[in-house]
């Protein structure tokens, strides 16, 4: 396992090296004085890619081990997503820029609004896309690697190795590519086509100098619907890409979770009703707005720059929070609980009917069924739990630095579901320039990434019979 970790750790910052590599060698080519930053950001990830195994080769790794290498990977992809920010030092001060790297590599999206300043040097949005895309396959490679600690007994399913972790890299970047070709197909504009697409692979919903919010052009309803239905592919990438591997999983693995998550995928159908009925947007608007935040992804339709319009939205606000808390599926670079995960409640709650119903004990019979056991639901209360004391410890922070119940409220939500500006938007909200304020939003942005160990929390043993 040592091994693997360190191939894919290394293997992350390396392609994030050759980006920067190539990005840096476009703007020296178009004479951009802004080159020599990014060629100085690719070599230092390069530089940490290599020796990664002298940073943290372990000869056993543990639990602990294992969970200190995958959190300090992110931290060294924000300091290293930083350096081309600074750029902007006579602007922004250290916390600032370590604000925009954090956003943009967690995929959560918050600006701050410094799409201003960044038009100073407009090649930062071409970062912030690379960044973010790097976030999102990150965040994906992360989730195998925990997935594979914690049912390494089931590796009859897929057998990951390195040579499946390069598969899988290529398979994320050539759907990016056919994302960047599908979108060109209707925009003719190869820009916004890879802006749009990092934005909807990632989820990290930033699109250049307008942030989360499309431009009056991108906003036609066809636009919407090609991007509907990426977002739609992104949430099932890496279960994809496992059928191809072995299509026994499918039926094995997620139709489990497909049945546990029954209940709730009918709740998600009836909040998109309410969408429909209840709002001035179209059907076509509604289903990209809807799978827009199922997904984290944060994108609005240009409409959304209407107060008139956003007026309309207040009264909706809770089925918001709902849909980013509940999020898409696991395995996805999304924020929120998962869909599966929260379904193991409902499976729990007709379980309890039926004891009470019966008068009989029975312990854990639909658990079993549908794929998962009593240990997973306790660790899930016990998640939930965590989730409430940390969203109850930033309202109080964000309250004494200054902010109402409601906007703390709204801060929270946005930074651990990493909806970022998508979500703060449609009710408002603005982020001040305030050191507390970013210092507290920048830990709940690495929470909702880092959420990843709540899997470990979740699931200690998966009960599935392999035949």
């Amino acid at each position: 396992m040592q091994v693997l970790l360190n191939f894919t750790l290394q293997s992350t910052f390396y392609i994030y090296g050759m980006l920067g590599l190539m990005f840096s060698f476009k703007c020296l080519i178009e004479e951009n004085y802004n080159s020599s930053i990014y060629f100085i950001t690719s070599i230092v990830s390069l530089i940490i890619g290599y020796l990664f195994k002298v940073l943290f080769f372990k000869e056993h790794i543990n639990f602990k081990n294992f969970i200190f290498t995958i959190f300090s990977s992110w931290l060294l992809l924000i300091l290293v997503s930083s350096i081309p920010y600074y750029s902007l030092i006579k602007l922004l001060d250290f916390t600032e820029i370590i604000f925009l790297s954090t956003s943009y590599i967690t995929t959560t999206g918050l600006s701050l609004n410094y799409y201003d300043y960044m038009k100073e040097n407009d090649t930062l949005f071409i970062w912030s896309s690379l960044t973010q895309l790097i976030g999102g396959v990150f965040s994906i490679l992360t989730f195998i690697l925990f997935f594979l600690v914690l049912f390494n007994k089931n590796e009859k399913l897929v057998i990951f190795n390195k040579i499946l972790i390069l598969k899988f890299l290529l398979y994320y970047f050539f759907l990016l590519f056919l994302y960047i070709l599908f979108l060109n197909f209707f925009l003719d504009d190869y820009t916004n086509s890879f802006l749009i697409a990092s934005a909807i692979i990632s989820t990290g919903g930033i699109i250049g100098e307008n942030g989360h919010l499309l431009e009056h052009y991108l906003s036609d309803n066809n636009y919407l619907t090609a991007y509907t239905f990426l977002m739609f592919v992104t949430i099932f990438i890496l279960p994809i890409f496992l059928y191809l591997q072995n299509p026994k999983i499918m039926k094995i693995y997620y139709l489990n979770f497909f049945k546990r998550s029954f209940f709730l995928i009918i709740v998600l159908s009836l909040v998109l009703l309410v969408l429909i009925n209840k709002s001035f947007l179209n059907l076509r608007e509604s289903l990209f707005v809807f799978l827009s935040f199922v997904s984290t992804t944060g994108l609005l339709p240009n409409k959304f720059e209407n107060l008139d319009y956003l007026e309309q939205i207040y009264p909706l606000f809770f089925l918001f929070v709902m849909l980013v808390m509940i999020g898409s599926f696991s395995g996805s670079s999304s924020g929120g609980l998962k869909i599966d995960r929260l379904g193991i409640i409902f499976i729990k709650i007709k379980d309890e009917l039926t004891k009470l119903t019966l008068r009989h004990k029975v312990y854990g019979t639909e658990l079993i069924k549908k794929g998962s056991n009593q240990k997973e639901l306790n660790s899930l209360y016990a998640l939930i739990a965590f989730g409430i004391f940390i969203m109850i410890f930033a309202l109080l922070l964000l309250s004494m630095s200054g902010k109402n119940i409601f906007e703390s409220f709204a801060f929270s939500i946005a930074a651990l579901t990493n909806t970022g500006d998508g979500f703060l938007h449609l009710y408002g909200v603005d982020i001040t320039k305030n050191s507390n304020v970013i210092i507290i939003l920048n830990l709940l942005m690495i929470c909702g990434r880092f959420e990843i160990i709540g899997y470990l929390l979740i699931v200690q043993k998966l009960s599935i019979k392999v035949n």
